[in-house]
């Protein structure tokens, strides 16, 4: 009866309690590159529309186009979003380094 007492116990302590990410999420690298190109394709239609005063922005083939150039789909961004969303401190971590890239961008072209 030990035994079988133990092992929980002995599988248990050797978990390092990390989830495994699942495999149709994308790696976090890949998913923070199409979440900043995600970004710069809203920046750029509220421009067409704010400043540009375009009537018809082709959202979906900006989208088609971009998920394309990533090699992933609108769906596997969607999973990998909701994936991300769910570890907050993740996230924000994602964010932060989209602005930080934001920002050097920005600053490359001052220059």
């Amino acid at each position: 009866m030990k035994r079988i007492f133990f092992a929980p116990l002995l599988f248990a302590a050797c978990s390092n309690g990390a989830e495994t990410q699942p495999a149709d999420v994308l790696p976090r690298e890949r998913f923070s590159e199409t979440l900043l190109e995600a970004q710069l394709i809203e920046a750029r239609m509220n421009h067409e529309l704010v400043v540009s005063h375009h009537s018809a922005i082709p959202a979906d083939q900006y989208y088609a186009e971009m998920f394309k150039a990533q090699g992933t789909t609108r769906e596997q961004f969607q999973r990998s979003f909701t994936y991300y969303s769910g570890r907050p401190e993740e996230m924000k971590a994602i964010y932060e380094g989209i602005l930080d890239e934001l920002s050097r961008r920005k600053d490359d072209l001052v220059q």
